[in-house]
């Protein structure tokens, strides 16, 4: 094919794009989720749902699975040829390989297409077609380089001021005090101000780092300080936040709210511009589990973290000018993933926790008057819940090792804990997929209900 051909038939997929959002037979489905929430598992798990669900009996409240008006599923090319495709055939591999893992966790920015064939029920459809198509694309992209998007809105000096108040607070004081007092140091000792600038930058860096791997804290920001991408060693990442105590030299000064600036506009905008201004469905995936692990301080930031990011994204209904010109997000899925590592009795706290955490961010959709629903899920389930005969719940699963195990099954709390909770601490599992090659569809938990509720008014 030559380039000639090419770009017509790229151009021709858009045409057809936006066709096919102006007659609302197309969606664009956005998974956020910050670092560790478990997007790609859920994407993996959702496109096995879809690809497979008349080889599933495990789908009971997809209604149009249900109903048998579905008619197939198939992986097409998408018409984004600079975005890289989710790599759907690799994950499936990871989990069913002879020693089986997890798929490697989000790096890039990633979509993936999806066509499904059905037959309507309603309206002037169902009389003159027996068939129809709703295109669906998901798009996945690092949980580090989400929480950038709330810079935005700030300049460098209230950026600054806020990331100041948060370096006081819990855990936070201790990792940014040595910190902090090399900065005071290098202040009186350094003369290259640009040498100067890039040692504290990777030095900060290195502080965001022990944030998340040694304390599971989870408002850390620049987002490309925890996965750099293309950014790496780049002078675009030579800045950090000023301590709010320390007096500023103007050279100083000069050097970081430039930067601070480049990175707005030139890698958060158009990172913004290209991937969220143009889904209208969502869903918001959090890992409760890990952040009640980690400690009340991990919880607080989860918290700060959701919320924040929230204010970064359009919500509204999608009328026909709106979807054609500016579609904005008409409904939220709230979801708190690895369902299965608690016993199901257990999901109904986890919905409720969760709620609690988006309280500010559900009052904004209310407001809005934006449908949103809270869900408990598992993508990939690699524990199953039992009974032992005294009625203790247990879960039935595979260690890290690869070894079968039998634990008992935790609880969640389904407010926030109090002080006695946190003195105790939490503790779940930590368990590995154990699949064979050509098990698909891979279990799930909840998956049909979390896709009724996305794209069910879409395949009537």
């Amino acid at each position: 094919m030559s380039r000639t051909e090419k770009l017509a038939e790229q151009v021709s997929k858009r045409a057809r794009d936006l066709l096919d959002r102006g007659l609302d037979r197309h969606v664009r489905l956005a998974v956020t989720g910050l670092s560790g929430a478990g997007k790609t598992a859920l994407l993996t798990g959702l496109l096995e749902q879809m690809l497979y669900a008349n080889d599933s009996n495990r789908l009971p409240y997809w209604a149009v699975r249900s109903e048998r008006r579905l008619q197939g599923a198939r992986l097409v090319p998408s018409s984004q040829w600079s975005v890289a495709r989710f790599d759907y055939e690799t994950a499936i591999a990871a989990l069913t390989a002879e020693t089986p893992g997890w798929p490697q966790s989000t790096r890039d920015v990633s979509e993936i297409r999806v066509e499904l064939k059905y037959k309507p029920n309603k309206g002037l459809a169902s009389k003159l077609s027996d068939t129809r198509r709703l295109t669906l694309d998901l798009i996945d992209y690092p949980g580090e380089w989400l929480l950038d998007l709330p810079m935005l809105g700030l300049t460098y000096q209230q950026w600054s001021e806020q990331q100041s108040r948060l370096a006081q607070q819990g855990v936070r004081q201790q990792i940014f005090a040595d910190w902090q007092a090399r900065v005071a140091a290098s202040i009186e000792q350094s003369q290259d101000t640009d040498e100067t600038l890039r040692r504290l930058a990777r030095d900060y860096q290195q502080q965001l780092q022990r944030c998340k791997q040694e304390f599971g804290l989870y408002f850390l920001q620049p987002g490309r300080h925890l996965l750099p991408g293309e950014l790496a060693d780049a002078p675009a990442l030579d800045f950090f936040p000023w301590p709010q105590h320390l007096s500023l030299p103007a050279a100083w000064r000069d050097s970081l709210e430039a930067k601070f600036s480049y990175y707005q506009q030139q890698v958060i905008k158009p990172f913004y511009k290209n991937y969220f201004q143009d889904y209208n469905r969502q869903i918001v995936l959090v890992d409760l589990l890990s952040a009640l692990q980690a400690g009340e301080d991990a919880l607080s930031e989860l918290r700060l973290a959701l919320g924040e990011l929230m204010k970064s994204f359009e919500y509204g209904n999608n009328s026909l000018l709106k979807r054609l010109l500016s579609p904005q997000i008409d409904r939220v899925a709230l979801v708190a993933s690895k369902a299965d590592h608690v016993a199901p009795e257990q999901h109904s706290a986890m919905r409720q926790l969760l709620g609690q955490l988006l309280q500010q961010s559900r009052q904004q959709l209310d407001f809005e008057r934006i449908s949103y629903q809270l869900f408990a899920v598992s993508g990939i389930a690699v524990a199953q819940p039992g009974k032992l005969a005294d009625g203790t719940v247990v879960l039935d699963g595979c260690d890290e090792a690869g070894q079968r195990v039998r634990i008992g099954a935790p609880t969640v709390p389904a407010n926030w804990p109090d002080r006695e909770a946190w003195a105790q601490g939490f503790a779940y599992p930590r368990l590995s997929p154990q699949f064979v090659s050509g098990q698909s569809p891979l279990p799930h938990v909840r998956l049909d209900q979390l896709l009724e509720y996305l794209l069910g008014d879409k395949l009537l």
